[in-house]
């Protein structure tokens, strides 16, 4: 008995933390989609809009800015999204004299290295 319960135990502890490292972040993608269908290259970036490298905690410079305005983790609010995706524009890309939302208009991703 006390080893089907400690087994138990470790079983939701192994739950709880592969749940809360599971931070992917289909909302935001999804979103960015809707709102700029027509730009190059999406489908094959998908998540690498906004990451770079192996890690999902790597961001690339729209990542970081998004994130910046977004001010929230894992924000399912719609709007909210919507709202950063907007705001995001105006901040400059690594490109001399465009902003990320001149980049979007030219239906370029807008992650430069």
């Amino acid at each position: 008995m006390k080893k089907a319960i400690l087994s138990l135990g470790c079983v939701a502890l192994c739950a709880t933390f592969a749940l809360s490292t599971a931070e992917a972040r289909p909302k935001y993608y999804s979103e960015f989609k809707d709102m700029y269908p027509d730009v190059a290259g999406l489908d094959e970036q998908k998540c690498n809009v906004c990451h770079e490298g192996k890690s999902k905690k790597d961001k690339n410079n729209y990542g970081m800015a998004y994130g910046m305005t977004l001010n929230a983790k894992n924000s399912k609010d719609v709007e909210q999204i919507k709202k950063a995706l907007k705001d995001v524009e105006a901040k400059p890309s690594a490109v001399a004299g465009k902003t990320f939302g001149d980049l979007l208009k030219e239906n370029k991703l807008p992650a430069t290295k």
